[in-house]
Formats: structure tokens, C-alpha cells, sequence
């Protein structure tokens, strides 16, 4: 599951998704990033460029990602300066897209599973001719 991480004036969404498997998805198996009730979406995550970076109970556009080994999708928002308490501030923010963040992950990495499978197949069936 998405975690928040609270740092000085900074709380930052942290998918389990990296980027890049979000932009893969993106391309291949978008399906995979939408969670819908019935017929109609409730939440989607994509990777979108600098400007488009959001967070809301609708969905997550994530534009960076960490920067450690792991390069998971991140999202980062500023906490206001008179708030006093960061962790109810990030729950009430950040919290609506963290549940359904959790079950989007959970779908995605069954998709990438497959996709991936399927993605070493057409690279084995290309051969470059002499």
C-alpha cells in the first residue's frame, strides 16, 4: 500500500509503483489504472509531466519519483505554515487517495505481471535480419 512521508514543510505520496511501470501501463494496459464502481470511474493514476502533478479522492498524477534505488512514484504536496498538525492535515489531504491508491497498485501489478510476459514474447519473436 501507498505510504505519506512527512518531511519538514513536505508530505509526500509514495506509490508502490515505479514511475516508469505507471508510464507502461499507461501505454499498454491503461484499464489497469482506473478503479471503477459498476460502470463508472471512481479513481485513476497516471504519470503526467511537471505541471500536471495532483492528488485528490478522484485520483493521482504522479510526475517524480523517489530518489533512491527504488524510484517509486511519489507526489509531493506543501503543508500550510500554520498547520499544527501535519499528520491529520496529510490523512485529511492525502488519506481518500491512499485507499483507493492501494487497491489501483494491487490491480497494476497483477497487469504487469502479464504484461511483462507478453512483452518478452513479441521482443523473442523480433529478429533483425543480416
Amino acid at each position: 500500500m501507498a505510504k505519506i512521508q512527512i518531511a519538514g514543510g513536505a508530505a509526500a505520496l509514495v506509490s508502490t509503483l515505479k514511475r516508469e511501470e505507471i508510464e507502461l501501463l499507461q501505454r499498454y494496459r491503461p484499464n489497469a489504472l482506473v478503479l471503477k464502481e459498476g460502470d463508472e470511474t471512481v479513481f485513476r493514476v497516471k504519470a503526467g509531466e511537471y505541471e500536471d502533478g495532483s492528488v485528490s479522492e478522484y485520483g493521482v498524477c504522479f510526475v517524480t519519483a523517489t530518489r533512491d534505488e527504488a524510484a517509486l512514484a511519489e507526489h509531493t504536496i506543501m503543508i500550510p505554515a500554520g498547520v499544527t498538525d501535519v499528520k491529520a492535515f496529510a490523512v485529511d489531504k492525502i488519506g481518500p487517495a491512499v485507499l483507493n491508491l492501494g487497491k489501483v497498485e494491487a490491480q497494476a501489478a497483477a497487469a504487469l505481471t502479464g504484461l511483462r510476459t507478453e512483452l518478452d514474447q513479441v521482443r523473442d519473436s523480433v529478429f533483425i535480419a543480416a
